[in-house]
């Protein structure tokens, strides 16, 4: 955590994060909690094992006959073994929970020393999110495994012997969690000061006559792909549940103001098709057309969203609150009301230099005629 604290310290060497956040000094942002939807099937998982347990002691439950489709080994101890390993899914997955020296648990700790330090590198994060599906769906089939045969196959102390490993791999969840979170808020520090430095060169824009923008006399280029890679990454910290306890809310709500302003001067600078639209319809040009295009242009930038997550920022002042949302819709809106207002502003510039349509020849010669 205090690595962390450094890090945002060294942000904000660099960025005024209270003035891209647009609060006043004293003020505080709080960002709402959500919930681990993992965590909460654990828990619905660990409480199917309890009663299963409660009804096997002292007496045998009765159990109905199944049928066999599948080969399970005599040996008791093996026997025993071979119906934990199915519970969770198989051998592997059950070796590495209870193995304290399993390949997963070595990569749970390695990752986790270097993801409170810095950002965890492309293939980290993909080991990361691998052993992450692994253990979700070793507690998807424990919990399917015990509605709908644990309690015809297993003894009482097979159960608690799978209760130990739910609890291990519930534990092994928390943490492989509380890892993506961390590597998170180094990234959507990363993305914050990006955004900015996109948003400190709009700022310096100067529209020439073609209607391209400019700055240091130089076409400013913002990639589609880049943009998408913060949306991506700022959607993803909005779920992480360990990242909504400890990132600072208002380095959250400056990285939302400026994806809000980023993608709304996006969406029309240098957009030929904006201008185009302009010379096609001179002054009689629509801010339906303006919105219709300026929302395909931002649109398209959510396309590769993996995550549509939210969660609610509150900036509490000295005497008021003020809630903003943060969600593929909010930003999605703001934006595109942003854009529309700044190009409704250039239309006048666009119809006054247009030049005067050509009078018919009935209307030249009334005009001759009434002198």
């Amino acid at each position: 955590m205090q690595d962390h604290v450094d890090d945002l310290a060294e942000v904000e060497k660099t960025l005024d994060l209270a003035e891209l956040a647009r609060i006043e000094r004293g003020d505080r942002v709080e960002v709402e909690d959500i919930l681990d939807a993992t965590q909460e099937l654990f828990d619905q998982t660990l409480i199917l094992v309890r009663p299963a347990e409660a009804a096997d002691e002292g007496k045998a439950v009765a159990r109905a006959p199944r049928e066999e489709r599948r080969f399970v080994p005599e040996n008791k101890d093996l026997r025993n073994i071979y119906f934990l390993a199915e519970a969770v899914g198989g051998y592997e997955i059950f070796n590495d929970l209870v193995n304290i020296h399993s390949p997963g648990r070595i990569i749970s700790q390695s990752l986790g020393d270097k993801a409170t330090a810095a950002s965890l590198s492309e293939d980290e994060v993909h080991k990361l999110k691998s052993y992450q599906v692994r253990i979700d769906e070793a507690l998807k089939n424990a919990n399917e495994y015990l509605k709908n045969t644990a309690i015809y196959e297993l003894e009482s102390e097979d159960l608690r012997e799978l209760h130990e490993v739910i609890l291990a791999a519930r534990e092994r969840a928390k943490l492989l969690h509380e890892i993506m979170g961390a590597h998170l808020i180094h990234e959507v520090e990363r993305v914050v000061e990006r955004l900015h430095e996109y948003h400190s060169k709009m700022r310096k824009v100067e529209r020439t006559v073609s209607g391209i923008f400019v700055v240091d006399s130089e076409l400013l280029f913002i990639p589609a792909d880049e943009l998408m890679r913060c949306v991506n990454v700022i959607f993803s910290a909005v779920g992480n549940s360990y990242l909504s306890k400890n990132i600072d809310g208002v380095l959250l709500l400056a990285a939302r103001n400026l994806l809000i302003e980023v993608m709304s001067f996006f969406s029309y600078y240098g957009k030929h098709q904006i201008y185009t639209l302009f010379q096609r319809s001179g002054s009689t040009v629509s801010s339906q057309a303006i919105a219709r295009r300026i929302r395909y242009e931002i649109r398209r930038l959510f396309e590769a969203c993996s995550k549509d997550n939210k969660l609610v920022l509150t900036r509490v002042m000295k005497d008021a609150k003020r809630d903003f949302e943060l969600s593929v819709v909010a930003i999605q809106k703001e934006a595109e009301q942003i854009a529309v207002e700044a190009v409704k502003v250039l239309i006048p510039r666009e119809a006054a230099s247009a030049p005067e349509p050509k009078k018919g020849l009935l209307e030249r010669l009334l005009a001759w005629f009434q002198g």
